[in-house]
């Protein structure tokens, strides 16, 4: 069975006019052009995208909205949100239709011709895959041919046949992993909202959304929650996927908003130090009267931010001194990977007890005192290539795998516009962001005791059964030591949810006696924790170990996997792959496992929803769409 890609022309003509308009809008973002000069011009935009994409297409108006001098954010929602309002009131627009938004693109020099470029298909992951191109004028199957992004000509073979020259990327990152922030914009607290702006592309909006989710959690451990019948904190770990000279570096900015709370802890540490040296000072000038004296202790140097470039024994002691809570920022994973590495004690460990708020406890060599870490708050943020990951956690079986959050970052070898035209960097746009977020610090530190987050007993269902599903799903389909990942995962889930919610006490001069999940908030928290599982079962099935017979590279399926994959029609749902293999004598827990190396080792098959399921068609008018 072997079979040729070619990208299709024809498929993208038939393309739906949402397609068409993302497709346009990335195209202005990534040329960094206004089309909208003129409030008539931006009205009409607003107007044609609303009439096209409804409530979806808000963040692709904000997108291209904001190369405009004058953008408010504010603004920008509110002409938006008028224009839906008026979907609702009536559908006469003056004549007014997306051919509008498409005008105005063409007169700016965006080409809105309707077969993309190549680069166009490996980022919006459109493409058909034909077994042979004079057949296909018979185009069986080919609405099924879509979100997967391969450069034309490659090959993809199942049976050991590998890809053609050329195509340096195994089969396994044919498949575009979804984004989130597309789905969760609108309903984000006005911060985040203000963050994902910043981002000129949905993926780059992802990694800025996540990395400053991530640095927040470092900033408020005033907030806390019972999780579990634990008492838990906002913490994260994460950990960014990208090969190099992707742009991940950018998430640096993200410390910028905890620059006025490092600013803070460091005045502290600096007044604490004159103290010490007044107190010393006295004490020499008192002469013999001050014989005997117990001299004062010198106070540690404390920082927020503890960098991951030392020993585990420093690290730790960073934390300690900090009063128990810090963030660990690195842009090179490696730095920490050699910290797990180094003689100086079992670093690995500690991360994993750092997660769930448990006891550290070290030895000073130098000072030979033993020191323990008492319910460390302890934020995590690495970004790194994936043979980084590896590095850090060699394994599967690893528990520490399980403790991050996973975001993997594809994006294909495209030159961008580096010249912008915001008046102010993305450093200083974060300075801004920041001072906000200061004054929240400012209100939870008058909170005696803490403030408590609470889900609401709907929301509760709502959480529950929203995690019950994953590890149903996943459970046979990856394996036990994936679910520890579902597991912790909810956690984390939990955590944004508590993040979100912080974040919307920016204005308030009072607080609340404690704080109450917003619904949007909720699920905006699980939409992410959806997203970033689908990241981690493709870089968990990385680090499985080889099993005879396996070849990514060629997709080489067992006899048993290849006959149900064959079996199975283009959409399938869990009771469809239960049918099947019960017809063709497989058991059910083996069915479940070939439908999760489908997704996730061989990236054959796509989720889409809970249990649900669709092929990425190899086999265009060979493959029968039907159950046998």
């Amino acid at each position: 069975m072997n079979k040729t890609s070619y990208f299709d022309p024809n498929q993208w003509a038939q393309a739906s006019k949402a397609e068409q308009i993302r497709t346009v809008a990335n195209r202005i973002v990534e040329m960094n052009i206004d089309i909208t000069e003129g409030y008539n011009n931006w009205r009409n935009i607003a107007f044609g995208i609303s009439l096209e994409l409804g409530e979806e297409g808000r963040s692709i108006f904000h997108d291209i909205s904001r190369f405009n001098a004058g953008y408010k954010y504010e603004k920008c929602d509110k002409l938006y949100s008028n224009c839906i309002k008026r979907l609702h009131d009536t559908t006469d627009h003056s004549g007014i239709t997306i051919a509008s938004f498409f005008k105005y693109a063409k007169e700016a020099g965006i080409d809105i011709k309707v077969a993309p470029s190549h680069d166009d298909v490996a980022r919006n992951g459109n493409f058909a895959i034909l077994a042979n191109p004079a057949k296909s004028a018979k185009g069986a199957n080919m609405t099924n041919m879509t979100n997967m992004a391969m450069a034309p000509n490659a090959s993809t073979a199942i049976n050991g046949t590998t890809a053609e020259a050329g195509v340096e990327h195994e089969v396994a990152e044919a498949i575009p992993l979804p984004t989130f922030c597309d789905k969760v914009t609108g309903s984000l607290p006005l911060i985040f909202k203000d963050i994902s702006s910043l981002g000129k592309t949905l993926t780059e909006k992802d990694m800025l959304l996540l990395a400053s989710i991530t640095i927040l959690s470092g900033a408020f451990p005033e907030a806390y929650a019972i999780y579990d019948s634990s008492k838990v904190y906002a913490n994260l770990f994460t950990f960014l996927v990208a090969n190099a000279a992707s742009g991940k570096g950018r998430t640096t900015s993200c410390l910028k908003l905890v620059s006025l709370i490092e600013q803070e802890v460091r005045e502290a540490n600096k007044q604490e130090m004159d103290n010490y040296q007044q107190e010393l000072a006295d004490i020499r000038a008192m002469g013999k009267k001050a014989s005997g004296m117990p001299l004062p202790k010198e106070p540690p140097y404390r920082s927020l931010i503890i960098p991951a470039n030392c020993s585990s024994t420093a690290i730790y002691q960073a934390l300690h001194d900090n009063h128990d809570q810090g963030i660990t920022f690195e842009t090179e994973a490696d730095s920490l990977a050699n910290t797990l590495k180094s003689d100086y004690g079992n670093f690995s460990d500690g991360l994993r007890k750092g997660f769930h708020h448990e006891d550290i406890t070290y030895r000073r060599r130098k000072e030979n005192e033993h020191v323990e870490i008492h319910n460390p708050k302890w934020t995590v943020y690495l970004t790194g290539t994936p043979g980084q990951v590896t590095n850090l956690i060699p394994s599967a079986e690893n528990g520490l795998f399980s403790r991050f959050l996973f975001m993997k970052v594809d994006i294909p070898a495209k030159w961008h516009n580096v010249f912008s035209k915001s008046n102010r960097t993305i450093d200083e746009e974060m300075e801004a962001i920041g001072k906000r977020v200061y004054d929240i610090h400012l209100i939870l530190k008058k909170k005696q005791g803490g403030i408590e987050f609470k889900l609401t007993e709907e929301q509760e269902d709502q959480f529950n059964d929203f995690f019950n599903k994953l590890v149903e799903e996943y459970k046979d389909m990856l394996g036990r030591d994936f679910v520890a990942n579902i597991y912790r995962m909810g956690l984390s889930a939990y955590r944004i949810a508590m993040i979100l919610s912080i974040t919307r006490l920016e204005g308030t001069t009072s607080l609340p006696e404690c704080i109450i999940c917003k619904d949007e908030d909720l699920e905006c928290a699980l939409i992410i924790a959806d997203t970033l599982m689908q990241h981690a079962a493709r870089i968990f099935s990385t680090l499985l170990p080889s099993k005879e017979g396996d070849d990514v590279m060629g997709i080489k399926l067992s006899p048993k996997s290849e006959k149900l994959f064959a079996a199975l029609p283009a959409s399938f749902n869990r009771q469809m792959v239960l049918a099947a293999a019960q017809k063709l004598g497989i058991a059910k827990r083996t069915a479940e496992k070939y439908v999760g190396e489908y997704v996730s080792r061989y990236n054959l098959c796509k989720r889409v929803d809970n249990g649900k399921y669709e092929k990425v068609d190899l086999a265009g008018n060979q493959q029968d769409s039907t159950p046998r």
